[in-house]
């Protein structure tokens, strides 16, 4: 898949999104959302988990609630391995600078060892070690199950989507 595609909705996505049919995941439903015939491929990959963003959209077309157009966007490269490419309109973020992403991930670690205390050591650990937002938002799943079993469940949640979001 050219991660410079771009997709758009086509009249039975558009339905399916006014209507819910309930024929697609709660996550397809969301990337068939997002689908506006202006975002490409590399930039609908932030709102799925790694690893759904391909086989969502293949389903979605094969469904025939999204078409491609007939031209691709060329990109410029992204600044390093699992980041997106940054686009020139908007300030860098998390998702396009490793700096950007190197205080979320000091923030995400801190949020941690302030909350756990002792216990905190090697999931900070695990955090620091991530090297970009994609591994980091794989890495914020097991967090949050691990905060739920020491916090209330709510502040888990709240811890991941806080710095999940920080990431798209």
């Amino acid at each position: 898949m050219n991660s410079g595609t771009i997709y758009f909705k086509t009249d039975k996505g558009r339905a399916e999104v006014a209507q819910r049919s309930g024929s697609i995941t709660a996550g397809q439903r969301r990337l068939l959302i997002m689908v506006d015939g202006v975002k490409a491929v590399h930039s609908l990959g932030a709102f799925v988990r790694v690893g759904e963003l391909e086989p969502a959209l293949d389903h979605l077309h094969l469904l025939g609630l999204i078409a491609s157009g007939d031209v691709d966007v060329l990109l410029p490269d992204p600044v390093a391995p699992g980041f997106m490419v940054p686009d020139a309109s908007q300030a860098p973020r998390a998702a396009t600078s490793p700096e950007e992403f190197a205080k979320v991930r000091q923030a995400a670690s801190g949020f941690v060892a302030q909350r756990l205390g002792a216990a905190s050591g090697p999931i900070c650990a695990a955090i620091d070690q991530c090297s970009s937002p994609a591994d980091l938002r794989k890495m914020l799943r097991g967090v949050e199950i691990f905060v739920s079993d020491k916090l209330s469940g709510d502040e888990a949640q709240r811890f991941a989507r806080h710095f999940g979001g920080l990431l798209l």
